[in-house]
Protein backbone atom coordinates (compact mmCIF):
# COMPACT_ATOMS: atom_id res chain seq x y z
CA UNK A 1 0.00 0.00 0.00
CA UNK A 2 1.35 3.59 -0.74
CA UNK A 3 0.46 6.23 1.57
CA UNK A 4 1.47 10.03 0.97
CA UNK A 5 1.62 12.18 4.31
CA UNK A 6 1.03 15.70 3.49
CA UNK A 7 0.53 18.95 5.91
CA UNK A 8 0.41 22.83 6.35
CA UNK A 9 -0.55 23.54 2.92
CA UNK A 10 -1.92 26.86 4.31
CA UNK A 11 -4.58 28.21 1.49
CA UNK A 12 -4.06 32.05 0.93
CA UNK A 13 -7.12 34.00 1.23
CA UNK A 14 -6.88 37.44 0.96
CA UNK A 15 -7.51 39.95 3.83
CA UNK A 16 -10.22 41.95 2.61
CA UNK A 17 -12.50 39.33 3.22
CA UNK A 18 -12.10 39.55 6.73
CA UNK A 19 -15.17 41.30 8.27
CA UNK A 20 -14.44 44.20 10.81
CA UNK A 21 -15.43 42.64 13.58
CA UNK A 22 -12.66 39.61 13.21
CA UNK A 23 -9.48 42.14 13.31
CA UNK A 24 -9.83 41.65 17.42
CA UNK A 25 -6.57 39.47 19.65
CA UNK A 26 -5.33 36.80 18.16
CA UNK A 27 -6.56 37.39 14.20
CA UNK A 28 -5.10 41.04 14.41
CA UNK A 29 -1.77 39.48 15.06
CA UNK A 30 -2.11 36.77 12.61
CA UNK A 31 -3.13 39.47 10.29
CA UNK A 32 0.05 41.38 10.99
CA UNK A 33 2.29 38.66 10.26
CA UNK A 34 0.69 37.98 7.00
CA UNK A 35 0.86 41.25 5.70
CA UNK A 36 4.24 41.34 6.84
CA UNK A 37 5.15 38.71 4.43
CA UNK A 38 4.58 35.47 5.78
CA UNK A 39 1.56 35.01 3.78
CA UNK A 40 3.73 35.29 0.53
CA UNK A 41 5.34 32.02 1.27
CA UNK A 42 2.08 30.07 0.41
CA UNK A 43 1.30 32.14 -2.42
CA UNK A 44 0.93 29.28 -4.72
CA UNK A 45 -0.42 26.48 -2.44
CA UNK A 46 -3.93 25.98 -4.55
CA UNK A 47 -1.79 25.01 -7.47
CA UNK A 48 1.04 23.01 -5.38
CA UNK A 49 -2.15 21.08 -4.75
CA UNK A 50 -3.29 20.49 -7.82
CA UNK A 51 0.24 19.44 -8.73
CA UNK A 52 0.33 17.25 -5.88
CA UNK A 53 -3.29 15.88 -6.94
CA UNK A 54 -1.33 14.81 -10.72
CA UNK A 55 1.63 13.09 -8.34
CA UNK A 56 -1.12 11.28 -6.45
CA UNK A 57 -2.73 9.90 -9.61
CA UNK A 58 0.69 9.54 -11.59
CA UNK A 59 2.38 7.37 -8.77
CA UNK A 60 -0.73 5.45 -7.55
CA UNK A 61 -1.02 6.89 -4.13
CA UNK A 62 -3.54 4.37 -1.94
CA UNK A 63 -4.20 6.48 0.49
CA UNK A 64 -3.06 10.42 1.65
CA UNK A 65 -3.18 11.23 5.16
CA UNK A 66 -3.00 15.45 6.12
CA UNK A 67 -2.18 16.61 9.18
CA UNK A 68 -3.57 20.45 9.22
CA UNK A 69 -3.02 23.90 8.79
CA UNK A 70 -5.28 24.33 5.56
CA UNK A 71 -6.03 27.83 7.02
CA UNK A 72 -4.19 31.08 7.86
CA UNK A 73 -6.62 32.77 10.54
CA UNK A 74 -9.00 29.72 10.69
CA UNK A 75 -12.32 31.73 9.43
CA UNK A 76 -15.06 29.96 8.48
CA UNK A 77 -14.51 31.62 4.75
CA UNK A 78 -11.11 30.53 4.43
CA UNK A 79 -12.08 26.65 5.72
CA UNK A 80 -15.22 26.42 3.19
CA UNK A 81 -12.33 27.73 0.36
CA UNK A 82 -9.92 25.09 1.45
CA UNK A 83 -12.20 22.42 1.53
CA UNK A 84 -12.99 23.12 -2.34
CA UNK A 85 -8.90 23.83 -2.94
CA UNK A 86 -8.38 19.97 -1.23
CA UNK A 87 -10.70 18.10 -2.97
CA UNK A 88 -9.11 17.42 -6.21
CA UNK A 89 -6.45 15.14 -4.17
CA UNK A 90 -9.27 13.96 -1.45
CA UNK A 91 -10.49 11.56 -3.98
CA UNK A 92 -12.04 9.42 -3.45
CA UNK A 93 -13.03 10.62 -0.06
CA UNK A 94 -12.61 7.36 1.51
CA UNK A 95 -9.08 7.08 0.50
CA UNK A 96 -8.05 10.33 2.61
CA UNK A 97 -7.82 11.39 6.00
CA UNK A 98 -7.00 14.70 7.82
CA UNK A 99 -7.29 16.53 11.59
CA UNK A 100 -7.01 20.27 12.04
CA UNK A 101 -4.15 22.50 12.86
CA UNK A 102 -3.99 25.04 15.39
CA UNK A 103 -4.63 27.42 12.49
CA UNK A 104 -7.91 25.70 11.50
CA UNK A 105 -8.98 26.17 15.00
CA UNK A 106 -7.10 30.11 15.60
CA UNK A 107 -10.08 30.93 17.77
CA UNK A 108 -12.65 29.96 19.75
CA UNK A 109 -15.47 31.41 17.53
CA UNK A 110 -14.59 28.32 15.15
CA UNK A 111 -14.89 25.85 17.73
CA UNK A 112 -18.63 26.90 18.52
CA UNK A 113 -19.39 27.08 15.00
CA UNK A 114 -17.62 23.76 14.08
CA UNK A 115 -16.56 25.07 10.78
CA UNK A 116 -13.77 22.85 10.48
CA UNK A 117 -16.16 20.24 11.46
CA UNK A 118 -18.70 20.74 8.94
CA UNK A 119 -16.36 21.00 5.56
CA UNK A 120 -13.95 18.22 6.45
CA UNK A 121 -15.65 16.22 8.61
CA UNK A 122 -16.34 13.74 5.56
CA UNK A 123 -12.71 12.84 6.13
CA UNK A 124 -12.55 12.11 9.85
CA UNK A 125 -15.30 9.36 10.57
CA UNK A 126 -14.00 6.32 12.81
CA UNK A 127 -14.77 2.70 11.93
CA UNK A 128 -14.15 2.36 15.64
CA UNK A 129 -16.52 4.73 17.27
CA UNK A 130 -16.98 3.45 20.54
CA UNK A 131 -13.48 4.93 21.01
CA UNK A 132 -14.45 8.03 20.37
CA UNK A 133 -14.60 10.02 24.15
CA UNK A 134 -14.05 13.70 22.97
CA UNK A 135 -16.23 14.32 19.73
CA UNK A 136 -14.93 12.22 17.19
CA UNK A 137 -11.63 11.86 18.80
CA UNK A 138 -9.92 9.39 18.69
CA UNK A 139 -10.85 7.62 15.46
CA UNK A 140 -9.61 4.89 14.03
CA UNK A 141 -9.84 3.96 10.21
CA UNK A 142 -8.76 0.25 9.22
CA UNK A 143 -7.40 -0.53 5.82
CA UNK A 144 -7.37 -4.54 4.59
CA UNK A 145 -6.11 -6.76 7.56
CA UNK A 146 -2.68 -4.74 7.65
CA UNK A 147 -2.78 -1.18 8.00
CA UNK A 148 -4.90 1.12 11.07
CA UNK A 149 -4.67 4.89 10.96
CA UNK A 150 -5.59 6.46 14.18
CA UNK A 151 -6.26 10.28 15.02
CA UNK A 152 -5.89 12.61 17.58
CA UNK A 153 -6.43 16.14 17.96
CA UNK A 154 -3.75 18.11 19.63
CA UNK A 155 -4.65 21.71 18.01
CA UNK A 156 -6.59 24.22 20.06
CA UNK A 157 -7.02 27.68 20.24
CA UNK A 158 -4.28 30.02 21.20
CA UNK A 159 -5.62 33.52 22.62
CA UNK A 160 -2.91 34.94 23.86
CA UNK A 161 -0.40 36.14 20.64
CA UNK A 162 2.79 34.76 21.69
CA UNK A 163 1.65 30.87 22.00
CA UNK A 164 1.04 28.42 19.16
CA UNK A 165 1.33 25.21 21.67
CA UNK A 166 -1.07 22.17 21.47
CA UNK A 167 -2.41 19.34 23.72
CA UNK A 168 -3.97 16.00 23.42
CA UNK A 169 -6.68 15.60 26.33
CA UNK A 170 -6.25 13.06 28.70
CA UNK A 171 -9.57 11.35 27.61
CA UNK A 172 -8.23 11.17 24.30
CA UNK A 173 -4.83 9.53 25.41
CA UNK A 174 -7.15 7.06 27.69
CA UNK A 175 -8.75 6.24 24.74
CA UNK A 176 -5.64 5.97 22.71
CA UNK A 177 -4.26 3.56 25.04
CA UNK A 178 -7.45 1.10 25.05
CA UNK A 179 -7.48 0.91 21.44
CA UNK A 180 -3.81 0.24 21.16
CA UNK A 181 -4.32 -2.65 23.77
CA UNK A 182 -7.48 -3.80 21.46
CA UNK A 183 -5.82 -7.42 20.00
CA UNK A 184 -7.47 -6.87 16.89
CA UNK A 185 -4.47 -4.10 15.68
CA UNK A 186 -1.99 -6.86 17.07
CA UNK A 187 -0.49 -7.44 13.43
CA UNK A 188 -1.26 -4.75 11.80
CA UNK A 189 0.82 -1.61 10.60
CA UNK A 190 -0.50 1.62 12.91
CA UNK A 191 0.30 5.51 11.91
CA UNK A 192 -0.89 7.73 14.45
CA UNK A 193 -2.02 11.42 12.97
CA UNK A 194 -1.85 14.59 15.39
CA UNK A 195 -0.83 17.76 14.30
CA UNK A 196 1.77 18.78 16.57
CA UNK A 197 5.08 17.01 16.94
CA UNK A 198 5.96 15.13 20.14
CA UNK A 199 9.73 15.57 19.27
CA UNK A 200 12.39 17.68 16.54
CA UNK A 201 14.58 16.24 14.43
CA UNK A 202 17.18 16.20 16.67
CA UNK A 203 15.31 14.00 18.90
CA UNK A 204 14.45 16.80 21.65
CA UNK A 205 10.79 18.49 22.79
CA UNK A 206 9.37 21.57 20.75
CA UNK A 207 9.68 25.01 22.96
CA UNK A 208 6.66 25.30 25.18
CA UNK A 209 5.08 28.32 23.24
CA UNK A 210 5.15 26.38 20.01
CA UNK A 211 5.48 22.65 20.80
CA UNK A 212 3.37 19.86 22.35
CA UNK A 213 3.00 20.12 25.96
CA UNK A 214 2.24 16.85 26.85
CA UNK A 215 4.32 15.55 24.31
CA UNK A 216 5.77 12.71 26.76
CA UNK A 217 2.66 11.43 28.07
CA UNK A 218 0.98 10.78 24.57
CA UNK A 219 4.75 8.87 23.50
CA UNK A 220 4.09 6.84 26.77
CA UNK A 221 1.29 5.76 25.23
CA UNK A 222 2.87 5.32 22.09
CA UNK A 223 5.59 2.71 23.40
CA UNK A 224 2.59 0.03 22.44
CA UNK A 225 3.22 0.34 18.87
CA UNK A 226 5.31 -2.58 17.84
CA UNK A 227 5.21 -1.16 14.01
CA UNK A 228 3.92 1.89 12.40
CA UNK A 229 4.89 5.40 12.84
CA UNK A 230 3.84 8.67 14.19
CA UNK A 231 2.98 11.70 11.82
CA UNK A 232 2.81 14.98 11.90
CA UNK A 233 2.99 18.48 10.74
CA UNK A 234 3.19 21.85 11.90
CA UNK A 235 7.27 22.64 12.15
CA UNK A 236 7.64 23.30 8.80
CA UNK A 237 11.16 21.22 7.69
CA UNK A 238 10.60 17.77 6.79
CA UNK A 239 12.38 15.16 8.99
CA UNK A 240 12.26 12.49 10.66
CA UNK A 241 13.87 11.44 14.08
CA UNK A 242 15.14 7.48 15.22
CA UNK A 243 16.40 9.55 18.33
CA UNK A 244 13.60 8.04 20.21
CA UNK A 245 12.51 8.39 24.12
CA UNK A 246 13.06 5.22 26.04
CA UNK A 247 10.99 2.51 25.02
CA UNK A 248 9.22 4.05 21.84
CA UNK A 249 9.81 1.51 19.10
CA UNK A 250 8.91 3.56 16.14
CA UNK A 251 10.28 6.69 14.19
CA UNK A 252 8.49 9.97 13.92
CA UNK A 253 8.03 11.75 11.13
CA UNK A 254 7.27 15.23 10.34
CA UNK A 255 5.98 16.16 7.03
CA UNK A 256 6.54 19.77 6.99
CA UNK A 257 4.59 22.37 4.32
CA UNK A 258 3.28 21.14 1.44
CA UNK A 259 3.34 24.71 -0.20
CA UNK A 260 5.62 26.75 1.51
CA UNK A 261 8.12 28.48 -0.79
CA UNK A 262 11.39 26.72 -0.84
CA UNK A 263 10.49 24.16 1.48
CA UNK A 264 7.90 21.88 0.07
CA UNK A 265 8.02 18.45 1.44
CA UNK A 266 6.11 15.32 2.29
CA UNK A 267 6.51 11.59 2.87
CA UNK A 268 5.67 9.04 0.92
CA UNK A 269 5.61 5.43 2.51
CA UNK A 270 5.10 1.86 0.80
CA UNK A 271 3.56 -0.70 3.14
CA UNK A 272 4.14 -4.46 2.23
CA UNK A 273 4.50 -7.05 4.42
CA UNK A 274 6.64 -6.89 7.29
CA UNK A 275 8.06 -3.49 5.43
CA UNK A 276 7.89 -0.05 5.45
CA UNK A 277 9.57 2.05 3.00
CA UNK A 278 10.13 6.20 3.31
CA UNK A 279 10.97 8.79 0.71
CA UNK A 280 11.27 12.53 0.84
CA UNK A 281 8.89 14.36 -1.09
CA UNK A 282 10.18 17.65 -2.57
CA UNK A 283 9.18 19.96 -5.30
CA UNK A 284 11.30 20.86 -8.10
CA UNK A 285 11.09 22.98 -11.69
CA UNK A 286 6.96 23.22 -10.60
CA UNK A 287 6.24 19.34 -9.81
CA UNK A 288 6.87 17.27 -7.01
CA UNK A 289 9.33 14.59 -6.79
CA UNK A 290 10.69 12.03 -4.52
CA UNK A 291 14.11 10.82 -3.32
CA UNK A 292 15.06 7.44 -3.44
CA UNK A 293 14.49 5.18 -0.64
CA UNK A 294 15.90 6.59 2.54
CA UNK A 295 14.61 4.57 5.43
CA UNK A 296 13.19 1.01 5.70
CA UNK A 297 11.12 -0.09 8.77
CA UNK A 298 10.51 -3.39 9.81
CA UNK A 299 7.98 -5.50 11.70
CA UNK A 300 10.66 -6.53 14.72
CA UNK A 301 11.10 -2.86 15.63
CA UNK A 302 14.36 -2.19 13.65
CA UNK A 303 15.04 0.44 11.08
CA UNK A 304 18.22 1.18 8.85
CA UNK A 305 18.83 3.77 6.26
CA UNK A 306 19.56 1.85 2.99
CA UNK A 307 21.23 4.76 0.95
CA UNK A 308 23.33 6.80 3.71
CA UNK A 309 23.72 9.44 1.82
CA UNK A 310 19.85 10.18 1.11
CA UNK A 311 19.24 9.77 4.95
CA UNK A 312 20.46 13.18 5.29
CA UNK A 313 18.04 14.42 1.72
CA UNK A 314 15.19 13.14 4.28
CA UNK A 315 15.69 15.04 6.83
CA UNK A 316 16.77 18.72 5.37
CA UNK A 317 14.02 20.51 3.28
Amino acid sequence: MRILHCSDPHFDLSLRTIPLRKWFGKRAVGALNLLGGRGRYFDDADRKIQELARFREEHNVDLVLCTGDYTALGLQAEIEEAAELIAPLAQPPERFITLPGNHDIYAKDVIHSDAFMEFFGRYMHSDWPQYSVDGIWPFVRLFGDYLAVIGVNSAKPNPLPWRSDGHIPPEQLDALARILDDPRLEDRWILVMTHYAARLADGKPDTPHHGLRNADDFLRVCRRIRKGAILNGHVHRCYFTDLRPEGLSIDLYCAGSVSMEGRECFWLFDIEGDRMEARRGYYEEGEYRVTAPCRLLLADGESESPIPIQENACRLP
